[in-house]
């Protein structure tokens, strides 16, 4: 019968018994939970246990495992219990580590090798066809036949003979010009290559070794799995916005495409692991802050003086402090496209877990690895939103409430209209059930215009004379659109604090839907649903009263 058992966290308590069997199992990361920051490994080891006590070795886990969050469970055909888990760190010579960097450098020299003796063959045979052209123009000739003992050339036969004789050997003396200069290159990588040979030497490395007590009441095989936490990776998402705009549908919809991208810096690479992604934030804070009382006392200038020379001393010691601080660098991401599978999404207590489909690799030089979790539908509900004082093009937004059980992480999007990008925007954490608007470009069937029509400053009153100054505008929106549209145009009119200045909407203006947006003072909104080929005309404006003589600055606050 199977049984399953699991062992508490560095549980040290228990003795070993002088008389266990050691065996050495080498593990194979299995699967990997990736949070935000930090991750969750699972090592696999299997073993066969003959019955009686035994001490089992786990020796390939990475240097920077946190060592509380070790926890050591498994599976065995027999009856097996752990009586205590260890765990420990130490330093070993890393010659694998080196191995492959020695035979790289190894290979070049052979090749060089091979090449150097090329050359030196080149230069031999240049030699001898060297000695072999200059016997042949030693010997005599003879011209017309003077001189019987002589090869018969004539004049002409004669002359094309040395300047055949005279290019070959200028050819010659170039290939041995160039292998003598190729020859002192290689030369110096020569020593260059041996030189790096002579200081490669194994490295020191540290390493985590596990140390599993069991005890077994029958001979048994056993299947061990070793998880631990793990600092530097993480994983951050990042969206993709596939609005479908076309007004012959009764209902645009939006497709909402979730990807992470995964990242690790640890030292060991994650191969065919099985990954799965979760929302929850163990590294966090654990508690809300706490807040400490407040004492208001009167100001003293001799108490300020003090205080002032306490904390610029403390200031100084800090400053210096600061400097010999060492910097931390932020880790470089590189981007790499994956397939699109989607995950598998559970809902566990308050958090959310994606289970990647298949297995991935992810290396461990921070490289980034692309994995889709899911796509889905979203009816959304389309508008356009003006703001004719800062920009004369509408833009076309898409309100849209998030569906499901799962929420969104913050992340930027990508945003595709009809399946053209459009642009990125960027996603806050949003809850199931929550709204949320996306903007998706200029909509080019909406005209919009601006006009002043007032820009007037007078004078008021008999015995205190106040400054006066109104200014209007006329706002024209026509919708192009072969259907109804929604339009929300967005104005402002400045706003006072001193109580001898005062701003007021003008009469005649059309009356705003919306006063003080989002809680921003002074800002308007006029929203229509304009059916197709409407025009509207929005006249808008203020005055603005002030003491004379007393100038006025309109800012943004």
């Amino acid at each position: 019968m199977r049984s399953v058992f699991l062992a508490a966290v560095l549980a040290t308590t228990f003795l070993t018994p002088v008389a266990a069997a050691e065996l050495t199992a080498n593990s194979q990361i299995d699967a990997v939970t990736v949070y935000p920051q930090g991750a969750e490994v699972t090592r696999v080891a299997t073993a066969d246990l003959e019955r009686g006590d035994h001490t089992l070795v786990l020796d390939n886990l990475p240097a920077d495992v946190d060592p509380q969050s070790i926890r050591v469970e498994g599976a065995a055909t027999g009856g097996v219990e752990i009586a205590s888990v260890d765990s420990k760190q130490v330093q070993v010579l890393d010659a694998e580590g080196v191995a492959g960097e020695r035979k790289r450098i190894e290979r070049e020299i052979e090749v060089l090798q091979d090449e150097n003796a090329a050359l030196d063959q080149l230069i031999t045979d240049a030699a001898y066809q060297r000695k072999l052209l200059q016997e042949l123009a030693s010997k005599p000739f003879a011209v017309g036949g003077k001189n019987d003992a002589a090869p018969r050339v004539d004049s002409t036969e004669l002359g094309n003979m040395f300047e055949l004789v005279a290019g070959k050997l200028s050819v010659l003396s170039k290939r041995v010009l160039e292998a003598n200069v190729r020859k002192r290159e290689i030369s110096k990588e020569f020593q260059e290559l041996n030189k790096t040979l002579a200081g490669l030497a194994p490295k020191q490395r540290i390493k985590t070794v596990v140390t599993v007590h069991l005890a077994s009441n029958v001979d048994a095989k056993g299947q061990f799995k070793v998880r631990y936490r793990i600092a530097n990776a993480g994983w951050r998402p990042y969206y993709e916005a596939r609005l479908e705009s076309s007004f012959a549908k009764a209902e645009p919809a939006m497709t909402l495409v979730r990807r992470a991208e995964v990242m690790q810096r640890t030292t060991e690479s994650w191969e065919g692991v099985k990954l799965t992604l979760s929302t929850a934030r163990p590294t966090g804070a654990t508690a809300a802050p706490v807040l400490h009382p407040e004492l208001i006392s009167l100001f003293e200038r001799e108490e300020k003086r003090k205080r002032d020379a306490s904390i610029g001393l403390y200031s100084m010691e800090q400053s210096a402090a600061e400097a010999d601080m060492p910097a931390k660098a932020a880790p470089a991401l590189i981007d790499k496209l994956v397939t699109g599978r989607e995950a598998n999404v559970t809902i566990a207590g308050f958090q959310a877990l994606y289970d990647i489909q298949g297995r991935v690799d992810i290396d461990n030089t921070g490289t980034g690895k692309k994995v889709r979790i899911s796509s889905d539908k979203i009816t959304t509900t389309l508008s356009a939103h003006v703001v004719p004082k800062l920009d004369l093009n509408a833009y076309l937004t898409a309100r849209f409430t998030l569906d499901g059980e799962t929420p969104l992480l913050p992340g930027q999007v990508n945003l595709f209209r009809d399946g053209v990008f459009m642009g990125r925007g960027a996603l806050p954490m949003l809850a199931p059930g929550e709204e949320h608007v996306l903007g998706f470009g200029v909509d080019d069937r909406i005209k919009v215009k601006r006009v002043e029509v007032k820009r007037k400053t007078s004078e008021t009153g008999i015995i205190t004379t106040s400054e006066v100054e109104d200014r209007s505008w006329t706002m024209t929106i026509q919708n192009l659109h072969d259907r109804a549209m929604p339009v929300t145009v967005h104005d402002q009119m400045p706003y006072a604090t001193h109580e001898d200045i005062t701003v007021e909407m003008l009469p005649g203006s059309t009356k705003p839907s919306e006063r003080n947006v989002d809680k921003k003072r002074g800002v308007l909104a006029w929203s229509y649903e304009l059916e197709a080929a409407q025009e509207k005309v929005i006249n808008f404006g203020y005055r603005i009263t002030r003491p004379k003589g007393k100038p006025i600055v309109i800012g943004s606050n």
